[in-house]
């Protein structure tokens, strides 16, 4: 185990109080807060995030099932409808 930045024989005697380590101990816990906060938003956003992707991934793997369905009732409509959009991107630039 690491040894502690303030050892006990530094700390005053009970009772006792050393204000700049009542202020240090202050600041240390405003930045606990503040640190704990950061690690509650970024933890929502990666929720989101994460929800949004399902999401996508879930919109991406029924648009393939339609695909398949397409392609097995007519054979090459896949290749015919991907160079009809290929056309059409290609004429929007």
């Amino acid at each position: 185990m690491s040894k502690q930045a303030t050892s006990m024989e530094s700390l005053p005697p009970e009772g006792q109080s050393d204000p700049e380590l009542r202020d240090q101990l202050a600041r240390q816990q405003e930045e606990i807060l503040r640190l704990r906060d950061l690690l509650v938003s970024k933890d929502a956003e990666l929720g989101a995030a994460k929800g949004r992707l399902a999401e996508l991934d879930d919109r991406s793997e029924r648009i393939a099932n339609v695909a398949a369905q397409f392609e097995a009732r007519v054979p090459g409509l896949g290749r015919l409808i991907g160079t009809a959009v290929r056309l059409l991107r290609s004429q929007r630039h």
